[in-house]
């Protein structure tokens, strides 16, 4: 029986919105520091997705859109140093990309014809998108070694601690810490080759 996905990277201490310290994280993000992303994605998907729910109404689509979401925001880092209110700048970029996903859908059109898209954000949307990474990301999976594919899908997608898959598969702890981290750096080869762009794992991780 599959579990709830066991997360293993390091959680930031809650803490409130703070426009000093999320500007400083904003500035770290934008030179490349997957750390001040993480801390960024941790404070924020779960007061986002909410937001994203009460406009998409369903699930799955509010799950893709938060994706969508963060991704927007590691491919614009280099923007974000001039970001004054990154917490306002991410709730906009979150609705927007609900409100993108409403006027696709034919039964909200006349519902969306009174509803605009921020025109100030209308340069965040690139010609990536969730669904695409992810399909390069499963794609990637698929052509992993096979022990290194279990590892990886047990530790992402069936939840199970380091210590369980160690057991499971009679290996070591530290093994299975190897072949994550192989994993995720052929899974980042595999998108960088495809879409020359470049993911924090804690991205391949929560797409998968």
């Amino acid at each position: 029986m599959n579990r709830t996905p066991d997360h293993t990277d390091p959680q930031p201490n809650p803490r409130a919105a703070d426009p000093h310290a999320d500007r400083a994280l904003f500035a770290l993000i934008a030179t490349g520091d997957e750390e001040a992303f993480r801390e960024i994605f941790h404070h924020y998907r779960k007061t986002l997705y909410p937001v994203i729910l009460s406009l998409v109404k369903i699930e799955a689509d509010a799950k893709e859109i938060l994706q969508e979401t963060f991704l927007k925001l590691w491919l614009k880092r280099e923007t974000l140093p001039a970001i004054e209110n990154p917490g306002g700048w991410l709730y906009s970029v979150a609705s927007t990309e609900a409100l993108m996903h409403l006027r696709k859908e034919a039964r909200y059109s006349r519902r969306l014809q009174k509803i605009g898209a921020e025109p100030e954000l209308k340069d965040i949307h690139e010609q990536f998108d969730a669904k695409e990474v992810k399909a390069l990301i499963n794609e990637a999976v698929e052509k992993l070694p096979a022990r290194r594919r279990r590892v990886f899908q047990m530790s992402r997608l069936e939840g199970y601690s380091r210590k369980e898959i160690a057991a499971t598969l009679n290996i070591s702890e530290n093994t299975v810490r190897n072949q994550l981290t192989e994993a995720v750096e052929f899974i980042r080869d595999y998108i960088t080759k495809n879409k020359s762009i470049y993911l924090p794992a804690i991205l391949i991780f929560y797409f998968f």
